[in-house]
């Protein structure tokens, strides 16, 4: 059997060991254009603010290639798959056979159409060569052009290097999608105690400067800087797939089915690139975050080696208090209004609500079911209600008892153990072992 992997990130590491738990022997190729390999995205923004080594980045040791036996072809592009010849030919015309493949391309900033944006000092943040460009900047001044995760990061990685900096979200609230907008103006007021300048409602239409950026320009003023991060989001690396005539749903992604097999037989995706079941919403969606792309490589791997798996489903989590320092997260939906209109027959919403002056506490219940939560300033025990939200327990009669500040976990273990029979017996076991 002769395995290709095409990314080098989460979802093709997984792969890779998914692969090797079942099959130690078959060739396995990995093709990434990354040059770094092993490091991870999520800590780039450490990286920049110079509290990580680019040593430390990295998420498995320099010799995982050799003791899982892959050989990895780093910096190297593929360029086109052949289903039908069932082979892939990469930047320097060379050719490589397979048996079973592996999409997991990841996603790629989106840059949007501002004149300026090819001047020196202006950059995305997602790959090492961009986090280096940043991190070599010589700068005083910077504006950071999009309020979500990367963008909230990065601007308080660049505040810790003495920058002084300007965040700019063209919609009216930090990480809108990803809180909503009581939980947002907390974070936000952590974000400003910090130094950093917030605005709000309003989009970068130019960057002024000759050669290098001196200044953004929005519809109501002009933000002088020497540097500008663009963050405002990623969509699918699909081209090498659509190019192959492998199947692209509505949200741009790749289409895959519960084995994370594509149309086309033998080829598979995972990670960013890859739409997937969400369980929260209960629709097909893309959440690119880095445990799906591990959760999705593995099923992926497991797959490609021959031993049937499927992908329950995602749910999309976020944390963002290590860098506010204001413990943050959500999961799964933030808004239950704005399910509504697409609700089946019979299916209610519920927002049930707590709040103090820096705690907030947020969960969404459709049918009596956990179908998303925030936690801000005290999230202690959200694993318990990522695990209900998972397994779809009906949490009706323990509302009181989630939305307390003092949860925990012995308060629902007869709720887990009514409902064991949700749980694989690993997983119970694991769930009543560790008490979370």
């Amino acid at each position: 059997m002769r395995h290709i992997i095409i990314g080098g990130s989460a979802a093709a590491i997984s792969a890779v060991e998914a692969i090797r738990s079942v099959d130690q022997t078959s060739q396995i190729d990995l093709f990434s254009d990354e040059e770094t390999p092993l490091f991870s995205r999520v800590l780039l923004p450490y990286y920049i603010a110079e509290e990580l080594s680019k040593q430390l980045l990295n998420f498995r040791s320099l010799d995982f290639f050799d003791e899982n036996n892959v050989i990895a072809h780093l910096g190297m592009r593929v360029q086109e798959i052949s289903p039908d010849s069932k082979t892939i030919r990469t930047a320097d015309k060379n050719h490589y056979e397979f048996d079973r493949l592996l999409i997991a391309t990841g996603g790629l900033p989106i840059i949007p159409p501002i004149p300026g944006m090819d001047k020196e000092g202006a950059s995305t943040l997602k790959t090492m060569a961009d986090a280096e460009r940043i991190y070599n900047f010589k700068a005083k001044k910077a504006v950071v052009i999009g309020a979500g995760s990367v963008g909230v990061e990065a601007s308080i990685s660049l505040k810790r290097r003495g920058l002084k900096v300007s965040l700019l979200e063209q919609l009216g609230q930090v990480l809108p999608t990803v809180f909503d907008e009581e939980a947002s103006s907390i974070i936000r007021k952590s974000i400003e105690d910090r130094g950093i300048e917030v605005i709000t409602g309003e989009k970068a239409t130019a960057f002024k400067g000759n050669s290098h950026v001196t200044s953004v320009i929005t519809a109501t003023r002009e933000i002088d800087c020497d540097m500008v991060v663009v963050a405002i989001g990623i969509r699918p690396a699909t081209e090498l797939a659509e190019n192959a005539g492998i199947e692209v749903g509505s949200l741009k992604g790749i289409r895959v089915n519960d084995q994370m097999m594509t149309n086309i037989a033998g080829i598979y995706a995972a990670g960013d690139v890859a739409e997937t079941y969400d369980i929260a919403h209960d629709m097909i969606n893309i959440n690119a975050i880095w445990p799906c792309a591990v959760e999705q490589g593995h099923i992926a791997g497991l797959n490609m080696a021959g031993k049937e798996s499927r992908y329950a489903g995602s749910v999309r989590m976020n944390s963002i208090g290590n860098f506010i320092g204001h413990p943050a997260i959500s999961m799964g939906m933030i808004r239950a209004e704005a399910e509504k209109p697409g609700a089946e027959a019979g299916e209610e919403f519920q927002e049930i609500k707590k709040s103090t002056k820096d705690i907030y506490r947020k969960l969404i219940l459709k049918s009596g079911r956990i179908a998303g939560a925030i936690l801000v300033g005290q999230t202690q025990k959200a694993g318990v209600i990522g695990i209900l939200l998972k397994k779809r327990v009906d949490v009706s009669n323990y509302i009181p008892i989630l939305m307390s500040n003092s949860l925990n976990f012995m308060d629902v273990l007869p709720l887990i153990r009514r409902n064991a029979d949700k749980f694989k017996e690993p997983e119970y076991k694991e769930l009543m072992h560790a008490g979370l």
